[in-house]
């Protein structure tokens, strides 16, 4: 519960949303305050004093810490967020990348409760950003609900395609693909439920907990089978059955690796310790002679079957959360929260196909039964589904209003499962993406029967005028509109566990830099230093309107033009830039300019747009 100790005249005190005003007077004791109404509004100061109980020296509610790679983490609970920075007022709490607008930010209020700040409205909100669904995006043929926590894990029954999940509220589920429960839910009283495997003939399945215990369930009878087995020192991430059904692979936050027999819930050999710091994967081949492991550091490892290292495999940036095996055991796919998806030779461990589309973690991997496809969940709240011949992403992503965690292929390979963050499982259509994803590259095919037209280079036309549908401050300067840091002034991604960033009040200068808004041929604003832009031609009906010229007006721009570019030549058997044009017709221009740049010359017609073209004078920008 949260709680409001004395505020003193120098702490930033809230009544109602509103910043109190600073005294000279003692502080008045303040009524205990159970909940706010309103997260605190854009650019409020704030300073490094909590005002929950406890105050700085403890977490707010909700919130827990935990190591991993010697590093302290932070998580809110309540939201399943983690941070590196401690909860403090006034210190932004995500990375860069974190949140799916990288407009927003994440802090919390000095009564200790989450709240998020968009800088594209300059509002607060409770509630996190979701990310935008395009009109027309292919939408799930269902939707269940019935988890009141987050979703880690999910797995498909193969006779009957029913699908089951593990969620962070402790309890097991069955679900028809109708979304209908089947039974009731299975709670071992283990805490959060992070994995389950379920056995080749569909007669059990194991899960993993929050509490390092592994419990073994009879699917018919929803009920568990024996005492849990004990061994791991923290949660259990990962579990995979052998091929043979004999032995049981676990991976563990404690760094390890247990092996054990399922019929006694012994341990068959000593554990393994990995270098993975968190193991958060680990797959038997195919065959059954060797597994894979994964985790939060180091390579992923290939072990024999009897627990040797055979060989390390190297090349992701950061830690690796999946992994899956060809049916064939000659290959190895990863995904990691560098955002990429990787396929590895298993006998050597060499890269062949690096994936790249997503723009945050990948959490989880699946095979289609076919093998033509390779499905992902990520924490860019999205689904894509990869063909693994093309190595390119099949249509548009499938979109979540939250982080993804799970992915699972019904083994008919009709329906994809998914889920996360959002509590809800989705239940996708592969037939109705594919089908979508072909009518697309049916439409580009025609695209492509057109004939080639010529490009040329256009510079940026400056327009400080405006327009009279749009105002004077339509090509203007936007004070206010936040530009994007360039490219190259941070990484792309930076991990969870080695991400750092300086703790700044949210009114503290920004770190992208406010610039002009300038003008170029989509639209949209660009930084100070002005490129080039390739585009095609316009068609006719394309063409944007101008104010028309009297032709006096137009003979004259021309004359001026030749006169100061006396250099300029024309090719032959072209016309000269001040020769008429027919006033119906289109200009094709065919520019064939080696050296400087091209700019554009508009002039207004009464039958149309007539468009010029010359070279500037021998300068480099």
């Amino acid at each position: 519960m949260l709680s409001e100790g004395n505020v003193s005249s120098t702490s930033a005190g809230w009544r109602d949303g509103q910043r109190q005003a600073p005294s000279k007077s003692p502080a008045p004791v303040v009524q205990l305050r159970t909940s706010e109404k309103e997260p605190p509004p854009y650019g409020a100061q704030h300073r490094q004093d909590a005002l929950w109980e406890g105050g700085n020296e403890v977490l707010p509610p909700l919130w827990h810490q935990f190591q991993v790679l010697n590093q302290t983490e932070y998580q809110d609970d309540t939201l399943v967020m983690t941070s590196v920075n401690r909860p403090l007022p006034g210190v932004r709490l995500d990375y860069p990348g974190y949140l799916v607008d990288p407009e927003c930010e994440w802090h919390i209020s000095p009564f200790g409760r989450s709240y998020f700040v968009d800088h594209n409205t300059r509002t607060t909100s409770w509630n996190k950003p979701k990310p935008e669904r395009p009109a027309g995006s292919l939408m799930p043929e269902r939707i269940i609900e019935g988890h009141s926590q987050c979703i880690w894990s999910l797995t498909y029954l193969k006779a009957s395609c029913n699908v089951m999940s593990a969620s962070d509220d402790g309890s097991i589920r069955q679900w028809k693909r109708d979304g209908e429960p089947v039974g009731k839910s299975w709670d071992g009283e283990g805490g959060a439920v992070v994995s389950i495997a379920v056995h080749l003939d569909d007669t059990k399945v194991v899960s993993g907990s929050k509490d390092g215990r592994l419990r073994l369930w009879n699917i018919k009878e929803g009920s568990m089978i024996g005492d849990p087995w004990e061994g791991h020192d923290a949660a259990v991430r990962c579990l995979d059955w052998s091929p043979d059904a004999l032995e049981i692979a676990s991976g563990s936050q404690d760094g390890t690796i247990r092996r054990w027999n399922p019929d006694t819930g012994r341990q068959i050999a000593l554990p393994i310790k990995t270098s993975h710091d968190w193991v958060y994967a680990v797959k038997y081949s195919p065959q059954g002679d060797k597994f894979i492991s994964s985790g939060a550091a180091g390579p992923i490892c290939v072990w024999s079957r009897d627990g040797k290292l055979l060989i390390e495999i190297k090349g992701h940036d950061s830690v690796v959360t999946s992994l899956c095996w060809s049916t064939d055991g000659a290959h190895i796919f990863s995904g990691s929260f560098d955002s990429t998806i990787r396929k590895w030779r298993a006998i050597d461990g060499k890269e062949l196909v690096v994936l790249r589309g997503h723009t945050n973690a990948v959490m989880s991997l699946c095979l289609t039964p076919n093998e033509r496809y390779i499905v992902s969940a990520s924490d860019d709240c999205s689904i894509r589904i990869w063909d693994l011949k093309t190595n390119q992403a099949v249509g548009d992503p499938l979109l979540h209003d939250d982080r993804a965690f799970a992915v699972a292929m019904s083994p008919d390979g009709k329906c994809i499962a998914s889920a996360g963050l959002d509590k809800k499982i989705y239940v996708w259509s592969l037939e109705a993406a594919l089908d979508r994803h072909q009518g697309a590259d049916g439409g580009n095919a025609k695209l492509k029967e057109r004939p080639a037209q010529p490009r040329v280079v256009r510079r940026p036309i400056p327009n400080t005028g405006g327009s009279a549908r749009y105002g004077k401050d339509f090509f203007a300067d936007h004070s206010n509109h936040h530009i994007a840091s360039p490219a190259n002034s941070s990484p792309k991604w930076r991990s969870l566990f080695s991400s750092r960033f300086s703790a700044r009040s949210i009114d503290a200068p920004r770190p992208s830099p406010r610039e002009s808004r300038r003008w170029n041929f989509n639209l949209r604003p660009v930084g100070k230093s002005i490129r080039t832009v390739e585009v095609a031609p316009a068609r006719d009906e394309d063409r944007y309107g101008i104010t028309p010229e009297t032709e006096a007006e137009a003979a004259a721009a021309m004359e001026r033009t030749n006169s100061n570019e006396a250099d300029n030549s024309t090719q032959p058997g072209q016309p000269a830039a001040g020769a008429q044009a027919p006033q119906i017709q289109p200009i094709q221009t065919q520019a064939q300019v080696s050296t400087g740049r091209l700019e554009v010359i508009v002039c207004g017609m009464s039958c149309g747009t007539f468009s010029g073209f010359r070279r500037r004078a021998s300068h480099r920008s």
